[in-house]
């Protein structure tokens, strides 16, 4: 009788993809190019979908990580412009009203003394 042995198991080989590294850079761009016009909201777009490719490709706890700062980034961003355009508006009211308090000052008529 004889007998045949199976072949040695080959080591299986992860091919890793550039999801992870791409989407890092990304995300460094989202963050440079948001001050223009929200620009940067296209690239945190990307690293969203990045990252989801990267979960894909067995690379789950990097691709966790990129969508969780994907995320984080743009929260982050939001609430930065909106503290921004708040306090521009308010400076700009607040000008407003002493340039308006000091022209009537200017153009009041003094009271009469008998």
């Amino acid at each position: 009788m004889t007998t045949t042995s199976a072949p040695p198991l080959l080591p299986t080989v992860t091919v890793k993809s550039s999801a992870v590294k791409a989407g890092w850079i990304c995300l460094l761009l989202g963050f440079c190019t948001f001050w223009i016009f929200g620009f940067g909201f296209v690239f945190f777009s990307v690293t969203f979908i990045l990252a989801i490719v990267a979960m894909c490709s067995n690379q789950v706890k990097q691709g966790v990580i990129l969508l969780l700062s994907s995320l984080a980034s743009i929260v982050l961003c939001a609430v930065i412009f909106f503290a921004v355009v708040v306090g521009t508006v308010g400076a700009a009211a607040k000008k407003a009203s002493d340039d308006i308090k000091r022209q009537q000052a200017l153009h009041q008529i003094p009271p009469l003394r008998r």
